[in-house]
């Protein structure tokens, strides 16, 4: 239903393509998560200079009420612009903090620490987009009941914060596992964060991109659809999760640790 009404938002217009690709940032955080630091104005200039024409906010769920999420919707609205559009999204944890969801759609507030069981059916039956954010950590993937696979749209298989400049193979064989697609996300709280990864969005429909822009409800149909693709370094992200590629990038992150540890 959620599905029909955005399609019939978004229907083409005479005289303009009926699609186009966009490039978008995923897993970001501001000022109105709790451990977040940059302003969403600083984030859309930042990202709109690299390049990007969506960002997909995540911020974490907890510190966040309906009344504030309503805030926040607007909030993203008025720091958006024709050139750069945020999307706003929660990144719910479970109550010890173990499982994290990103949520995107047209959604309620579910709470702070919502059973992630029950958010992930309620956002499958609104239309929304849920993703499980490094899913390795704190070894949350054990704790996952096997229909979360069903209800998931993508599973995070390159975490810019966790993972550095690597995939994790781990996350790679879970999303093949469970044939979900494989996604890259920024985890965007500082500016160590920044990284060339990326989603390519296929947006249906879409109306005049100079004078109308994108709308969220362009970006909610696309991943609902499941019109989206990762791309990492520039490249698409499967040319560097298998062979040389990614024993490259395993042994250049497994150095950067090292010497990460060397000079604290």
């Amino acid at each position: 239903m959620v599905t029909s009404l955005l399609a019939s938002r978004i229907a083409p217009r005479p005289g303009f393509p009926a699609t186009r690709l966009v490039r978008a940032a995923a897993h970001v955080h501001s000022a109105w998560s709790d451990d977040g630091s940059w302003p969403l104005s600083r984030i859309a200039q930042a990202f709109g200079r690299r390049g990007c024409s969506v960002v997909l906010m995540s911020e974490h769920s907890r510190g966040f009420s309906g009344a504030k999420w309503t805030e926040y919707i607007e909030a993203c609205s008025a720091a958006s612009n024709r050139r750069i559009t945020l999307v706003p999204g929660i990144e719910y944890g479970d109550e010890e903090d173990v499982v994290h969801i990103p949520v995107w759609g047209r959604m309620p507030f579910f709470g702070q620490a919502p059973p992630i069981g029950d958010l992930l059916a309620q956002v499958a039956e609104g239309g929304g987009t849920a993703v499980w954010a490094h899913p390795w950590r704190r070894d949350a993937w054990r704790r996952a009941d096997p229909s979360w696979y069903k209800q998931l749209r993508a599973v995070e298989v390159w975490n810019r914060k966790y993972d550095g400049i690597a995939p994790s193979s781990p996350c790679v064989e879970l999303s093949r596992r469970y044939e979900l697609p494989a996604w890259v996300a920024l985890d965007f709280h500082t500016r160590r964060q920044l990284f060339p990864l990326s989603l390519n969005l296929q947006l249906n429909g879409h109306a005049n991109p100079i004078t109308e822009g994108v709308t969220p409800d362009h970006v909610y149909a696309a991943l609902d659809a499941g019109q989206f693709s990762s791309r990492a370094l520039g490249l698409p992200l499967h040319l560097l999760t298998d062979g040389a590629p990614a024993q490259v990038l395993q042994v250049v992150e497994k150095a950067r640790r090292t010497v990460a540890r060397l000079l604290r």
